[in-house]
Protein backbone atom coordinates (compact mmCIF):
# COMPACT_ATOMS: atom_id res chain seq x y z
CA UNK A 1 0.00 0.00 0.00
CA UNK A 2 2.59 2.57 0.75
CA UNK A 3 4.69 1.33 -2.31
CA UNK A 4 1.42 2.25 -4.26
CA UNK A 5 1.09 5.51 -2.81
CA UNK A 6 4.72 6.60 -3.34
CA UNK A 7 4.44 5.68 -6.92
CA UNK A 8 1.11 7.75 -7.45
CA UNK A 9 2.88 10.82 -5.70
CA UNK A 10 5.87 10.33 -7.36
CA UNK A 11 3.86 10.45 -10.96
CA UNK A 12 1.64 13.07 -10.02
CA UNK A 13 4.80 15.73 -8.87
CA UNK A 14 6.57 14.28 -12.67
CA UNK A 15 3.06 15.75 -14.35
CA UNK A 16 3.13 18.56 -12.23
CA UNK A 17 6.77 19.27 -13.17
CA UNK A 18 6.26 18.26 -16.71
CA UNK A 19 3.01 20.86 -16.85
CA UNK A 20 5.30 23.73 -15.19
CA UNK A 21 7.99 23.02 -17.39
CA UNK A 22 5.39 23.18 -20.23
CA UNK A 23 4.02 26.38 -19.05
CA UNK A 24 7.58 28.19 -18.52
CA UNK A 25 8.34 26.82 -21.86
CA UNK A 26 6.00 26.91 -24.83
CA UNK A 27 3.81 28.86 -23.19
CA UNK A 28 6.25 31.43 -21.78
CA UNK A 29 5.19 34.22 -24.32
CA UNK A 30 1.38 33.12 -24.14
CA UNK A 31 1.20 31.67 -27.35
CA UNK A 32 1.11 27.79 -28.20
CA UNK A 33 2.83 27.56 -31.91
CA UNK A 34 0.04 30.38 -33.48
CA UNK A 35 -2.58 30.49 -31.14
CA UNK A 36 -2.98 32.76 -28.39
CA UNK A 37 -3.40 30.77 -24.78
CA UNK A 38 -6.27 31.63 -22.25
CA UNK A 39 -6.59 33.56 -19.69
CA UNK A 40 -7.10 36.59 -22.54
CA UNK A 41 -5.86 39.40 -20.86
CA UNK A 42 -5.74 41.56 -22.28
CA UNK A 43 -8.23 40.80 -24.62
CA UNK A 44 -6.26 41.40 -28.05
CA UNK A 45 -5.62 38.29 -30.47
CA UNK A 46 -3.78 39.27 -33.09
CA UNK A 47 -1.12 41.59 -34.37
CA UNK A 48 -2.64 44.03 -36.07
CA UNK A 49 -4.88 44.56 -32.56
CA UNK A 50 -1.97 45.07 -30.73
CA UNK A 51 -0.18 47.26 -33.27
CA UNK A 52 -4.05 49.32 -33.47
CA UNK A 53 -3.54 49.61 -29.64
CA UNK A 54 -0.56 51.14 -30.25
CA UNK A 55 -1.96 53.83 -32.64
CA UNK A 56 -5.19 54.70 -30.65
CA UNK A 57 -2.71 55.33 -27.52
CA UNK A 58 -0.02 57.82 -30.03
CA UNK A 59 -3.89 59.42 -31.65
CA UNK A 60 -5.04 60.09 -27.73
CA UNK A 61 -1.90 61.84 -27.19
CA UNK A 62 -2.12 63.76 -30.17
CA UNK A 63 -5.83 64.98 -28.94
CA UNK A 64 -4.77 65.68 -25.64
CA UNK A 65 -1.64 67.74 -27.05
CA UNK A 66 -4.10 69.54 -29.33
CA UNK A 67 -2.45 68.81 -32.63
CA UNK A 68 -5.77 66.60 -33.45
CA UNK A 69 -9.75 66.92 -33.22
CA UNK A 70 -11.30 64.11 -31.19
CA UNK A 71 -13.92 64.27 -34.73
CA UNK A 72 -11.12 63.35 -37.01
CA UNK A 73 -11.32 59.45 -36.38
CA UNK A 74 -13.65 56.55 -37.11
CA UNK A 75 -14.91 56.40 -34.08
CA UNK A 76 -18.60 56.90 -32.97
CA UNK A 77 -19.47 57.47 -29.44
CA UNK A 78 -22.74 56.32 -30.23
CA UNK A 79 -22.70 53.78 -32.94
CA UNK A 80 -19.31 52.55 -31.76
CA UNK A 81 -17.50 53.40 -35.35
CA UNK A 82 -18.51 55.01 -38.80
CA UNK A 83 -16.92 54.97 -42.49
CA UNK A 84 -14.00 57.19 -41.65
CA UNK A 85 -15.22 60.17 -43.53
CA UNK A 86 -11.12 61.46 -43.56
CA UNK A 87 -9.98 58.65 -45.72
CA UNK A 88 -8.40 59.37 -48.82
CA UNK A 89 -8.01 56.59 -50.71
CA UNK A 90 -10.07 57.21 -53.99
CA UNK A 91 -12.04 54.22 -54.28
CA UNK A 92 -13.80 54.92 -50.46
CA UNK A 93 -15.21 58.70 -50.41
CA UNK A 94 -18.52 59.53 -48.44
CA UNK A 95 -20.89 62.79 -48.56
CA UNK A 96 -22.48 65.16 -46.57
CA UNK A 97 -24.78 62.61 -45.39
CA UNK A 98 -22.48 59.93 -44.19
CA UNK A 99 -23.18 57.47 -47.00
CA UNK A 100 -20.84 55.84 -49.62
CA UNK A 101 -20.31 58.09 -52.58
CA UNK A 102 -21.43 55.64 -55.47
CA UNK A 103 -22.37 57.54 -58.55
CA UNK A 104 -22.57 60.94 -57.05
CA UNK A 105 -23.16 62.30 -53.74
CA UNK A 106 -26.56 61.76 -52.45
CA UNK A 107 -28.92 65.04 -53.26
CA UNK A 108 -29.10 67.59 -50.42
CA UNK A 109 -32.54 68.33 -51.89
CA UNK A 110 -35.22 65.60 -52.98
CA UNK A 111 -35.60 65.76 -56.55
CA UNK A 112 -39.20 65.53 -58.28
CA UNK A 113 -39.84 61.80 -59.36
CA UNK A 114 -37.10 60.35 -57.66
CA UNK A 115 -37.54 57.59 -54.82
CA UNK A 116 -34.95 56.99 -52.37
CA UNK A 117 -33.51 54.72 -50.80
CA UNK A 118 -31.49 54.24 -47.52
CA UNK A 119 -29.52 51.20 -47.55
CA UNK A 120 -27.98 49.91 -44.19
CA UNK A 121 -26.25 46.56 -43.47
CA UNK A 122 -22.34 45.85 -42.98
CA UNK A 123 -19.00 45.28 -45.06
CA UNK A 124 -21.68 43.38 -48.12
CA UNK A 125 -23.81 46.57 -47.81
CA UNK A 126 -21.18 48.86 -47.74
CA UNK A 127 -18.82 46.87 -50.74
CA UNK A 128 -15.44 46.14 -48.78
CA UNK A 129 -12.96 45.47 -51.61
CA UNK A 130 -14.53 47.29 -54.58
CA UNK A 131 -14.66 50.82 -55.94
CA UNK A 132 -17.90 52.51 -54.94
CA UNK A 133 -19.28 52.59 -58.38
CA UNK A 134 -18.99 48.53 -58.49
CA UNK A 135 -20.61 47.96 -55.33
CA UNK A 136 -24.17 46.61 -56.03
CA UNK A 137 -26.08 50.10 -53.93
CA UNK A 138 -24.16 52.36 -56.65
CA UNK A 139 -25.06 49.65 -60.08
CA UNK A 140 -29.14 50.02 -58.75
CA UNK A 141 -28.93 53.23 -58.51
CA UNK A 142 -26.82 53.78 -61.90
CA UNK A 143 -29.31 51.35 -63.34
CA UNK A 144 -32.81 53.20 -62.21
CA UNK A 145 -32.92 56.85 -62.71
CA UNK A 146 -35.96 56.90 -61.30
CA UNK A 147 -34.10 56.01 -58.03
CA UNK A 148 -31.32 56.99 -55.39
CA UNK A 149 -29.64 55.13 -52.97
CA UNK A 150 -28.19 55.95 -50.06
CA UNK A 151 -25.49 53.57 -48.56
CA UNK A 152 -25.16 53.73 -45.13
CA UNK A 153 -23.35 50.11 -44.86
CA UNK A 154 -20.32 49.70 -42.59
CA UNK A 155 -17.72 47.23 -42.29
CA UNK A 156 -18.30 45.17 -38.86
CA UNK A 157 -21.73 46.34 -38.43
CA UNK A 158 -23.90 44.12 -36.16
CA UNK A 159 -28.21 44.36 -37.02
CA UNK A 160 -27.80 46.74 -33.79
CA UNK A 161 -25.70 49.22 -34.92
CA UNK A 162 -27.66 49.11 -38.29
CA UNK A 163 -30.70 49.57 -36.98
CA UNK A 164 -29.12 52.91 -34.54
CA UNK A 165 -27.33 54.04 -37.67
CA UNK A 166 -31.10 54.18 -39.75
CA UNK A 167 -32.69 55.85 -36.80
CA UNK A 168 -30.23 58.80 -36.71
CA UNK A 169 -29.05 59.03 -39.93
CA UNK A 170 -31.16 57.01 -42.66
CA UNK A 171 -34.65 58.10 -41.73
CA UNK A 172 -33.82 61.89 -41.17
CA UNK A 173 -33.44 61.62 -44.98
CA UNK A 174 -36.36 61.06 -45.81
CA UNK A 175 -36.62 57.84 -47.22
CA UNK A 176 -39.36 56.15 -49.62
CA UNK A 177 -37.61 52.75 -49.31
CA UNK A 178 -35.18 51.06 -46.40
CA UNK A 179 -33.22 48.05 -47.51
CA UNK A 180 -31.54 46.03 -44.71
CA UNK A 181 -28.36 43.51 -45.90
CA UNK A 182 -28.07 40.83 -43.89
CA UNK A 183 -25.43 38.52 -43.82
CA UNK A 184 -26.35 35.44 -42.37
CA UNK A 185 -22.71 34.33 -40.97
CA UNK A 186 -22.77 37.62 -39.06
CA UNK A 187 -25.48 37.12 -36.89
CA UNK A 188 -23.81 36.60 -33.92
CA UNK A 189 -22.57 40.46 -34.06
CA UNK A 190 -25.86 41.17 -32.17
CA UNK A 191 -23.99 39.09 -28.81
CA UNK A 192 -21.44 40.99 -27.49
CA UNK A 193 -20.15 45.17 -27.50
CA UNK A 194 -16.79 44.04 -27.91
CA UNK A 195 -16.22 42.14 -31.76
CA UNK A 196 -12.54 40.37 -31.17
CA UNK A 197 -14.91 38.13 -28.62
CA UNK A 198 -16.89 37.10 -31.10
CA UNK A 199 -14.21 36.72 -33.53
CA UNK A 200 -10.67 36.89 -32.70
CA UNK A 201 -9.18 38.06 -35.36
CA UNK A 202 -11.70 41.49 -36.08
CA UNK A 203 -10.12 44.42 -37.62
CA UNK A 204 -11.60 46.36 -35.20
CA UNK A 205 -11.27 46.83 -31.40
CA UNK A 206 -13.30 49.66 -30.94
CA UNK A 207 -16.82 48.77 -28.34
CA UNK A 208 -20.12 49.11 -30.22
CA UNK A 209 -23.86 49.04 -28.96
CA UNK A 210 -26.33 46.21 -28.39
CA UNK A 211 -29.24 45.04 -27.28
CA UNK A 212 -31.20 42.51 -25.43
CA UNK A 213 -34.41 41.39 -24.71
CA UNK A 214 -36.18 41.57 -21.36
CA UNK A 215 -37.81 38.89 -19.58
CA UNK A 216 -40.99 39.60 -21.82
CA UNK A 217 -39.29 39.90 -25.32
CA UNK A 218 -38.64 43.64 -25.52
CA UNK A 219 -35.44 45.03 -26.75
CA UNK A 220 -33.60 46.82 -24.26
CA UNK A 221 -30.77 48.75 -25.49
CA UNK A 222 -27.71 48.50 -24.19
CA UNK A 223 -25.23 51.75 -24.62
CA UNK A 224 -21.55 51.79 -26.08
CA UNK A 225 -19.55 51.50 -23.12
CA UNK A 226 -16.71 53.50 -24.66
CA UNK A 227 -17.75 56.37 -26.22
CA UNK A 228 -14.38 57.78 -26.45
CA UNK A 229 -11.09 56.83 -27.74
CA UNK A 230 -10.03 57.49 -24.16
CA UNK A 231 -12.76 55.03 -22.63
CA UNK A 232 -11.70 52.40 -24.97
CA UNK A 233 -7.82 52.77 -24.00
CA UNK A 234 -9.24 52.84 -20.26
CA UNK A 235 -10.86 49.65 -21.03
CA UNK A 236 -8.46 48.00 -22.37
CA UNK A 237 -6.21 49.57 -20.00
CA UNK A 238 -6.72 46.36 -17.40
CA UNK A 239 -8.80 43.43 -17.25
CA UNK A 240 -10.94 44.52 -14.82
CA UNK A 241 -12.18 47.79 -16.52
CA UNK A 242 -12.66 45.55 -19.75
CA UNK A 243 -15.01 43.21 -17.96
CA UNK A 244 -16.68 46.24 -16.80
CA UNK A 245 -17.63 47.79 -19.98
CA UNK A 246 -18.89 44.59 -21.41
CA UNK A 247 -20.74 43.26 -18.75
CA UNK A 248 -22.26 39.75 -17.82
CA UNK A 249 -24.54 38.84 -20.61
CA UNK A 250 -21.64 38.58 -23.20
CA UNK A 251 -22.04 35.27 -24.64
CA UNK A 252 -18.58 34.73 -25.26
CA UNK A 253 -17.72 35.17 -21.64
CA UNK A 254 -20.67 33.69 -19.70
CA UNK A 255 -19.78 30.55 -21.50
CA UNK A 256 -16.11 30.25 -20.21
CA UNK A 257 -15.21 33.42 -17.86
CA UNK A 258 -12.10 32.02 -16.48
CA UNK A 259 -10.88 32.54 -20.05
CA UNK A 260 -11.24 36.38 -19.53
CA UNK A 261 -10.86 36.65 -15.60
CA UNK A 262 -7.51 39.02 -14.95
CA UNK A 263 -4.48 36.72 -15.35
CA UNK A 264 -3.88 34.77 -12.17
CA UNK A 265 -7.26 34.95 -10.66
CA UNK A 266 -8.46 31.03 -11.15
CA UNK A 267 -6.70 28.30 -10.65
CA UNK A 268 -6.06 27.28 -14.08
CA UNK A 269 -3.98 30.08 -15.65
CA UNK A 270 -0.81 28.23 -13.41
CA UNK A 271 -1.33 25.32 -15.23
CA UNK A 272 -0.42 24.39 -18.89
CA UNK A 273 -3.10 21.45 -19.47
CA UNK A 274 -5.34 24.29 -17.41
CA UNK A 275 -4.68 27.02 -20.24
CA UNK A 276 -4.80 24.57 -23.05
CA UNK A 277 -7.97 23.26 -21.80
CA UNK A 278 -9.78 27.11 -21.29
CA UNK A 279 -8.58 28.27 -24.56
CA UNK A 280 -10.17 25.18 -26.50
CA UNK A 281 -13.37 25.41 -24.88
CA UNK A 282 -13.36 29.67 -25.26
CA UNK A 283 -12.73 29.11 -28.98
CA UNK A 284 -15.46 26.29 -29.27
CA UNK A 285 -18.33 28.36 -29.87
CA UNK A 286 -22.30 27.35 -31.22
CA UNK A 287 -22.30 28.43 -34.93
CA UNK A 288 -24.89 31.00 -36.69
CA UNK A 289 -26.17 27.56 -38.58
CA UNK A 290 -27.04 26.32 -35.21
CA UNK A 291 -28.20 29.23 -33.63
CA UNK A 292 -30.88 30.18 -36.83
CA UNK A 293 -32.19 26.39 -36.58
CA UNK A 294 -33.53 27.15 -32.98
CA UNK A 295 -36.47 29.10 -32.72
CA UNK A 296 -36.15 29.47 -29.20
CA UNK A 297 -32.41 30.48 -28.89
CA UNK A 298 -31.34 33.77 -27.48
CA UNK A 299 -29.92 34.68 -30.67
CA UNK A 300 -32.87 33.57 -33.09
CA UNK A 301 -35.62 35.49 -30.74
CA UNK A 302 -33.11 38.65 -30.52
CA UNK A 303 -32.22 38.92 -34.02
CA UNK A 304 -36.17 38.65 -35.62
CA UNK A 305 -37.10 41.17 -32.49
CA UNK A 306 -34.40 43.53 -34.09
CA UNK A 307 -35.21 43.11 -38.01
CA UNK A 308 -39.07 43.51 -36.94
CA UNK A 309 -38.40 46.66 -35.17
CA UNK A 310 -36.39 47.98 -38.27
CA UNK A 311 -39.16 47.27 -40.71
CA UNK A 312 -41.40 48.81 -37.64
CA UNK A 313 -39.41 52.08 -37.63
CA UNK A 314 -39.24 52.08 -41.81
CA UNK A 315 -42.85 51.76 -41.96
CA UNK A 316 -43.90 54.55 -39.83
CA UNK A 317 -41.50 56.80 -40.97
CA UNK A 318 -43.19 56.45 -44.28
CA UNK A 319 -41.15 53.96 -46.02
CA UNK A 320 -41.29 50.28 -47.60
CA UNK A 321 -39.00 47.71 -45.78
CA UNK A 322 -36.97 45.30 -47.67
CA UNK A 323 -34.76 42.70 -46.30
CA UNK A 324 -32.01 41.65 -48.87
CA UNK A 325 -30.35 38.07 -47.92
CA UNK A 326 -26.64 38.54 -48.83
CA UNK A 327 -24.69 35.68 -48.45
CA UNK A 328 -20.71 35.09 -48.18
CA UNK A 329 -18.63 32.99 -49.87
CA UNK A 330 -18.98 29.14 -48.22
CA UNK A 331 -19.05 25.60 -49.20
CA UNK A 332 -23.00 24.53 -49.72
CA UNK A 333 -22.52 21.85 -46.73
CA UNK A 334 -21.94 24.98 -44.74
CA UNK A 335 -24.62 26.62 -45.75
CA UNK A 336 -27.55 23.48 -46.23
CA UNK A 337 -29.13 21.88 -43.71
CA UNK A 338 -29.84 18.49 -43.96
CA UNK A 339 -33.53 19.04 -45.32
CA UNK A 340 -31.54 20.96 -48.34
CA UNK A 341 -32.40 24.32 -47.05
CA UNK A 342 -30.32 27.32 -46.56
CA UNK A 343 -29.49 27.77 -42.31
CA UNK A 344 -31.16 31.09 -42.27
CA UNK A 345 -33.75 29.64 -44.41
CA UNK A 346 -36.21 28.94 -40.71
CA UNK A 347 -35.47 32.67 -39.93
CA UNK A 348 -36.05 34.48 -43.19
CA UNK A 349 -39.51 32.19 -43.68
CA UNK A 350 -40.01 33.43 -40.07
CA UNK A 351 -39.74 36.90 -41.10
CA UNK A 352 -41.76 36.90 -44.04
CA UNK A 353 -44.51 35.23 -42.28
CA UNK A 354 -44.28 38.30 -40.22
CA UNK A 355 -44.74 40.87 -42.87
CA UNK A 356 -41.12 41.38 -43.92
CA UNK A 357 -40.69 42.00 -47.66
CA UNK A 358 -37.44 39.45 -48.02
CA UNK A 359 -35.58 38.53 -51.10
CA UNK A 360 -33.04 36.30 -51.25
CA UNK A 361 -29.85 36.68 -53.57
CA UNK A 362 -28.21 33.00 -53.14
CA UNK A 363 -29.81 31.28 -56.14
CA UNK A 364 -28.34 33.80 -58.33
CA UNK A 365 -25.22 33.83 -56.63
CA UNK A 366 -24.89 29.47 -57.16
CA UNK A 367 -26.32 29.66 -60.50
CA UNK A 368 -22.92 31.80 -61.02
CA UNK A 369 -20.81 28.92 -59.32
CA UNK A 370 -20.97 30.01 -55.81
CA UNK A 371 -17.93 29.42 -53.86
CA UNK A 372 -16.09 27.50 -56.35
CA UNK A 373 -16.49 30.62 -59.14
CA UNK A 374 -13.35 32.90 -57.82
CA UNK A 375 -14.39 35.48 -59.49
CA UNK A 376 -17.33 36.32 -57.96
CA UNK A 377 -15.23 37.13 -54.37
CA UNK A 378 -12.89 39.16 -53.19
CA UNK A 379 -9.47 37.99 -51.25
CA UNK A 380 -11.39 39.20 -48.09
CA UNK A 381 -14.34 36.86 -48.96
CA UNK A 382 -16.78 40.24 -50.00
CA UNK A 383 -18.39 40.24 -53.42
CA UNK A 384 -16.20 41.23 -56.31
CA UNK A 385 -17.35 43.47 -58.88
CA UNK A 386 -19.16 40.65 -61.07
CA UNK A 387 -20.61 39.46 -57.56
CA UNK A 388 -21.68 43.24 -56.81
CA UNK A 389 -23.26 42.77 -60.48
CA UNK A 390 -25.22 39.64 -59.80
CA UNK A 391 -26.83 41.01 -56.51
CA UNK A 392 -27.26 44.28 -58.23
CA UNK A 393 -29.03 42.16 -61.44
CA UNK A 394 -31.27 40.36 -58.64
CA UNK A 395 -32.49 43.70 -57.08
CA UNK A 396 -33.04 45.35 -60.03
CA UNK A 397 -35.22 41.82 -61.67
CA UNK A 398 -37.66 42.19 -57.99
CA UNK A 399 -37.38 45.93 -58.69
CA UNK A 400 -39.19 45.28 -61.71
CA UNK A 401 -41.94 43.38 -60.75
CA UNK A 402 -43.00 46.53 -59.04
CA UNK A 403 -44.26 47.86 -61.86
Amino acid sequence: MRTACLRLAVAAALLVAVDQGLLHTLAADDRLGDERLAPFDPPLFSDWQREQLGRYRAQQAAIEAGSVRPHQTMLDPELGWVPDPHRTHPDYRYDWSGARVGVAPLARERREGVRRVVAVGCSFTHGDEVSGGQTWAARVDEARKDLEVANLGCGGYGLDQALLRLRRDGLPLGPDEVWFGWLPAATGRVTTVFPPLLHHQARTILFKPRFHLDGAGRLVAVPNPAPSLAANLAALSSQEAFLAAVGEDDLRLARTPAAYAPRGSHWLHRSFVGRVLLTRRAQSRRASSDWLADPQSEVYRLYRALVLAMAEEARAAGARFRLWVLPAVSHPHRSRLETGGLYWSHLANDLAAAGVETHDVTAVLEAAGGHANPSLWRPAGHYSAEGNALVAGEMLRVLALDG
